[in-house]
């Protein structure tokens, strides 16, 4: 059974940065498929080539690719559009347009990106996918929709049952019980086979929010792995300044706090790092340090 590894946390903490590290990392022992669903990914930039198409192979035994709304909405119409429209023709005056009306509907790409994660992983052609996500607030909310859109599916079951008589042509009950079937499908693939990093750098606002969604990932019943701490300041270099002391004494404090509030989770440590990232040198050296932590 393919493992999902996502990375999630506060915006800027280095999500993407653990992300491809930890990629590249399970690259070596079997074919890994990296997929960022945050709308200010920057995969492409780190391996120089164009990700937010299609599966791209970036490395040795890894592929990678950027989700778009975009691209996540043409394959959602691709695939649904159709059935779609002939439920609502068959007892409402409509034309294909009401496609494009229901595409705008709040959290249609969010479903699809999941059906897209849930495809990849029952292809049994990836080890591991390792799953960047969106920041921390749109990923909570990615989750829990699903139990919100699984219950109202239920909802709508009954609702046909007493109209049915409307519906002369086709019957949207399968329709409803196909939805309703891919939604449990995804909160399966959640629950059971995906566990997360939380990632946070060692100040006050992004620990808080770590601690939160975690405690949210655990609610849900997404197993959390533990915490990542960046961009660690060494002390060897902090204390000949005195606002680097500062900074480096602030870091330990909210070190301290998380390690206390992690309840034995793990707390891997990265350091302040130089360099670009790209995917061969600063992120190797990060793939090592993830290792090794």
């Amino acid at each position: 059974m393919t493992r999902i590894e996502m990375f999630t946390g506060k915006g800027g903490v280095g999500k993407t940065t653990m992300s491809v590290a930890t990629a590249l990392q399970h690259a070596q022992s079997g074919k890994t498929l990296l997929i960022s669903t945050d709308p200010s990914g920057s995969l492409s930039q780190i391996f120089s080539q164009a990700l937010d198409q299609q599966v791209t192979e970036v490395a040795s035994n890894l592929d990678a690719v950027e989700l778009t709304r975009k691209q996540v909405l043409a394959l959602w119409r691709a695939k649904f559009g159709d059935e779609i429209y002939t439920v609502l023709s068959s007892f409402l005056p409509v034309g294909r347009e009401i496609i494009d009306y229901i595409e705008g509907a709040p959290g249609i790409e969010d479903e699809f990106m999941l059906d897209y994660l849930l495809t990849k992983a029952q292809s049994t052609v990836y080890q591991t996918i390792v799953w960047d996500t969106a920041p921390t607030v749109t990923t909570l909310n990615l989750l829990f929709i699903q139990q919100l859109f699984y219950s109202h599916l239920t909802q709508a079951q009954k609702v046909y049952l007493k109209i049915k008589g409307v519906f002369t042509h086709v019957d949207p009950l399968s329709l409803i019980n196909k939805w309703r079937h891919l939604t449990a499908q995804i909160i399966e693939m959640l629950q059971t086979q995906t566990t997360a990093w939380v990632v946070a750098n060692p100040e006050r606002l992004p620990v808080e929010q770590a601690l939160t969604i975690a405690a949210s990932l655990t609610t849900f019943g997404i197993g959390v792995n533990g915490f990542i701490l960046n961009k660690m300041l060494p002390a060897e270099l902090c204390g000949t300044h005195p606002f680097w002391q500062a900074k480096f004494e602030s870091q330990q404090r909210w070190r301290e706090r998380m390690s206390q509030a992690a309840g034995g989770q793990m707390v891997k440590e990265i350091p302040e790092l130089s360099g670009e990232r790209m995917a061969h040198g600063l992120l190797e050296e990060v793939s090592e340090l993830l290792g090794k932590s």
